[in-house]
């Protein structure tokens, strides 16, 4: 809330005597858009003023995986004046600080505008000519010892591409994205449960359902726009149960918080199970019809009372029987999670764990009622819609399949191979092996996002590293080569966000030309398109349009998308024929895998905590994530004004912690573990509970991820980012 301080003219708008920024307000820009009086004035429409608008775009958003339409315009000199909302059915015109605000990485004065090439250890400007010969010659001296890691910034179109080539042109299925360091356990465990890892519901079901259970997940800081949504729903009466070791902004408001400790989601979720059951209110008739196991789930969940678990969690018995009660007793409950779920050594096992409750609970298949992850870039369901991913081709066929062999090899005129490819922890440990030689990343800074227990060695034992980039990033810097590519506002294409709705894409300005006679950025596709006739795998596509008529050939479930078709709104797939409507929710009738399958999962304490002296002098444990103002690793956010907003990476301390610490707000600390060192400033807060901690990964002077254990995900591979034992120790000012 504001008032006002001065007279006159002199009155302005005041935030109670804090600076702006320290503020509750969530910078959106929505009360500038919708002022009927224009007494509220944008700055970006301030400053834009003198200069002439060219053209108006709707495009998608570029950020997170709510996918939200935005109306981006232009100026005559090719650079953003601002940006608004669009009424588009994901997000109602409503927009993030990061989505209306952050777009200056466009045309910022450190975009990548040349390839560059290492010679003698240094990174020198070179033709795109020669790059691409040079990236081309590489590669096809290492048959089978190249990999690539796809982004999920980039469109469906030129993740189909990057996969493809590897493919059906380099003859590996090294290829992987990002998912596998974030959601590739929900897709794991749903598919194992339900026969699909995908979201089972619209976000419109929000406003549906009559209890929402979020999990892991901080939604109004990591997807604003769908995390508005759900509490609006909970402040118009439905209820809200929140499972996360932080007291978010849902969690204040929530009617049940399970502020269980980092760690323990298996034993939480399994007790929940055992209260649903205990107090009789399972869906009987729904788990007779359509489930199979459950007298036998129903035996292994006596072990699990919330009494038996309470010491385990720290979760007190009374709050798991009210939340059971809450979740298995509405008529309409949705589940929505997040990393806080997935991002553990059980974090596929959990999701499954997830999918139990919703199956006990009758809530899949219906409105208002379903289990939907909530993706965290901007396509990263796409990226793995595309097949990139080393077990599984674009759809989620299977290679091995003689069926699905016939229908690529049709297409591509030749079949993909069989053998597994690598994951992305497979690929460093290979790359340190000596048996993987060359790696191309599209859009990805690994070198800040992953752990530096997988990273570091890997990308120095490696013969030839690509980057294809908007910056210089972290690995960029340690590349062999660097390509100059283009963000999603210069480019055409497609996104799908994490309700698996595909939406368009739509160039609001040019690549960003080169000066003093560079050659200037390229839109990906085009690249990736260039390095396949290099490689003897030539392309005749001239738009992503055509792209997608093949996407279609070869994937069943866009067997009805066109870009004729998608319009404002998009289509959820799937969408098998040219006159379906899409499909909003999914199992409305059975699953994939006939009947659901219940799954009984043992509580398995990670080894970074299990036993009181398995890391002696490291008392804390370190949870990661993200802030409302910044994206992933901050390359473009921090290129923006979202970097006066969010300055630094702060670490969140318990004030009974930070006393025995000694510590004050803003104090420079150093966080160790027994992996590495980061390096932040303290936040002195009651969000986190004592003995916890929390700290973002935006900047790369902080090195967050230099903290994080080797340990994986047992099923899908991912790192275990969200349980860190650690230690703080102030710094010297």
């Amino acid at each position: 809330m504001f008032s006002f301080t001065g007279r006159g003219a002199e009155t302005r708008l005041s935030w109670g005597g804090v600076p702006f920024a320290e503020t509750d307000c969530v910078a959106c820009g929505a009360c500038v858009q919708i002022c009927p009086s224009g007494a509220i004035t944008d700055r970006d429409r301030e400053r834009a003023a003198p200069i002439p608008e060219a053209r108006e775009v709707q495009t998608t958003c570029g950020y997170c995986g709510v996918g939200c339409q935005l109306t981006v315009r232009v100026g005559a000199d090719d650079r953003v004046r601002w940006i608004d909302g669009a009424p588009g059915a994901v997000n109602r015109a409503h927009v993030c600080v990061k989505g209306r605000y952050a777009h200056a990485f466009s045309r910022h004065p450190e975009r990548l505008t040349t390839p560059l090439i290492r010679r003698g250890g240094v990174l020198e400007p070179a033709s795109w000519e020669e790059a691409i010969r040079y990236v081309a010659e590489g590669f096809l001296r290492m048959p089978g010892q190249v990999a690539a890691l796809s982004s999920s910034r980039c469109t469906n179109e030129e993740n189909y591409l990057l996969q493809k080539w590897m493919r059906a042109g380099l003859s590996t299925n090294n290829v992987d994205c990002c998912a596998r360091v974030c959601h590739a356990p929900t897709a794991a465990g749903m598919r194992r449960v339900f026969g699909t890892g995908a979201a089972t519901n619209p976000l419109e079901d929000i406003e549906r359902a009559d209890c929402l259970l979020v999990v892991g997940s901080n939604s109004t800081d990591a997807h604003l726009v769908t995390g508005a949504r759900i509490r609006q729903q909970a402040l118009r009466g439905a209820s809200l149960i929140v499972i996360d070791p932080r007291r978010t902004d849902l969690a204040a408001i929530a009617d049940v918080h399970l502020q269980l400790r980092p760690g323990t989601n298996v034993p939480l979720l399994n007790s929940l199970a055992h209260a649903v059951v205990r107090l009789g209110l399972v869906s009987s008739a729904f788990v007779a019809a359509r489930t199979e196991g459950y007298a036998d789930y129903a035996s292994f969940l006596n072990d699990f009372s919330p009494e038996t678990t309470e010491p385990i969690t720290g979760v007190p018995a009374r709050l798991v029987w009210s939340a059971a009660q809450l979740y298995a007793g509405a008529a309409r409950p949705m589940q929505t999670h997040g990393l806080g779920v997935t991002e553990h050594m059980q974090g596929s096992e959990a999701v499954m764990l997830l999918c139990n409750l919703a199956l006990l609970a009758g809530a899949v298949g219906r409105e208002g009622a379903g289990v939907n992850p909530l993706r965290g870039q901007n396509n990263v369901q796409g990226a793995a819609d595309m097949g990139c991913q080393p077990d599984l081709l674009t759809g989620y066929a299977d290679p091995r399949d003689p069926a699905v062999r016939a229908r690529f090899k049709a297409v591509w005129g030749r079949p993909p191979p069989m053998k597994q490819g690598m994951t992305i922890p497979e690929m460093y440990a290979a790359a340190r092996a000596g048996s993987l030689r060359g790696l191309f990343i599209l859009g990805e800074d690994v070198v800040q996002t992953d752990p530096a227990s997988h990273v570091d060695g890997a990308l120095e034992a490696l013969e030839l590293v690509v980057v294809q980039e908007l910056f210089l990033t972290e690995t960029a810097k340690r590349a062999h080569v660097v390509l100059p590519g283009a963000g999603f506002l210069e480019k055409d294409g497609t996104f799908t966000n994490g309700e698996r709705r595909v939406q368009r894409v739509r160039k609001a300005m040019e690549p960003l030309a080169g000066a003093e006679g560079a050659p200037g950025a390229r839109e990906d596709w085009r690249v990736l398109c260039a390095l396949m006739e290099a490689t003897g795998l030539p392309q005749h596509f001239q738009h992503p349009s055509e792209i997608m008529e093949e996407i279609a050939r070869v994937n069943p479930a866009f067997a009805g998308v066109s870009y004729d078709r998608l319009g404002q709104d998009g289509l959820q797939w799937p969408v098998p024929a040219a006159d379906h409507p899409g499909t909003p929710r999914l199992h409305t009738g059975s699953f994939p895998i006939g009947r659901a399958q219940f799954a009984e999962i043992p509580f398995m304490p990670s080894p970074s905590l299990a036993g009181p002296g398995r890391h002696p002098g490291y008392p804390l444990t370190l949870i990661t994530g993200r802030v409302l103002e910044h994206y992933n690793c901050g390359s473009m956010t921090r290129r923006s004004e979202s970097a006066l907003l969010a300055p630094v990476d702060a670490l969140e301390i318990h004030p009974a912690d930070a006393a025995q610490l000694g510590l004050t707000g803003g104090s420079p600390v150093t966080v160790g573990s027994p992996w590495g060192a980061a390096h932040a400033t303290a936040e002195i807060t009651d969000r986190v509970a004592p003995g916890t901690v929390f700290l973002t990964f935006h900047w790369p002077k902080t090195g967050t991820n230099n903290l994080i254990s080797p340990v994986l995900d047992r099923l899908a591979g991912c790192p275990e980012y969200k349980v860190t034992p650690v230690r703080v120790q102030p710094e010297p000012v």
